[in-house]
């Protein structure tokens, strides 16, 4: 019985071995302070999460969490912070303030986008300010912008010109395109679809 009993544990053991192994363990280190001229010349390495500070001429970490200035802020992972740069990409989802000349999304974003461009590739959901706000996916919130764009969008865009392909809310601009529609899919000053 007892040799039955052992046998039966070390094939449970295994087996939560072999499920642990199966799935990729990462541990990073972190670190309160970054600064950077460039990678690699920085504080800590690329790899490493950043919770706190990170400040830098051009710096690039995995996940950064805390407040991010910098001319170039280049985020592997995920972003949680009140980010300030001249350029900012984050791989991962962003949530948090963005501010700069371009900012360029690649995970998804949730919060105030305020550069001078607005690139998010995945889904974009809050405020978007800038003088082109582009959510190559869908996107939800207010766009504010000369030139608004978004392959869907949910809530209200307001600028020059606004183009999206489905609707589901209000463009006021002197150019609205709705794409996606089949009658009157461009109006002047006010477009809407619910």
């Amino acid at each position: 019985m007892f040799i039955k009993q052992c046998v039966l544990g070390l094939a449970c053991v295994c087996l939560m071995v072999g499920a642990a192994g199966a799935q990729e363990l990462v541990v990073r280190k972190s670190t309160p302070l970054q600064l950077s001229l460039f990678p690699p010349l920085q504080l800590v390495d690329s790899d490493s999460d950043v919770t706190g500070l990170r400040l830098g001429v051009f710096s690039m970490n995995h996940d950064v969490t805390g407040i991010d200035l910098g001319l170039i802020n280049r985020t592997t992972g995920s972003e949680t912070a009140l980010q300030w740069g001249l350029f900012n990409n984050p791989d991962g989802e962003f949530v948090g303030i963005q501010f700069g000349l371009v900012s360029l999304d690649q995970g998804g974003f949730v919060g105030w986008q305020a550069s001078l461009v607005n690139l998010d590739s995945v889904k974009a959901i809050g405020f978007f300010s800038g003088v082109a706000n582009m959510a190559w996916e869908e996107g939800v919130g207010f766009q504010l912008g000369a030139f608004n764009y978004a392959k869907s969008y949910v809530g209200l865009q307001l600028g020059f010109v606004n183009v999206t392909h489905e609707l589901v809310g209000i463009q006021v601009g002197i150019l609205n395109f709705i794409t996606g529609r089949d009658h009157l899919p461009v109006l002047p000053i006010l477009n809407a679809s619910f």
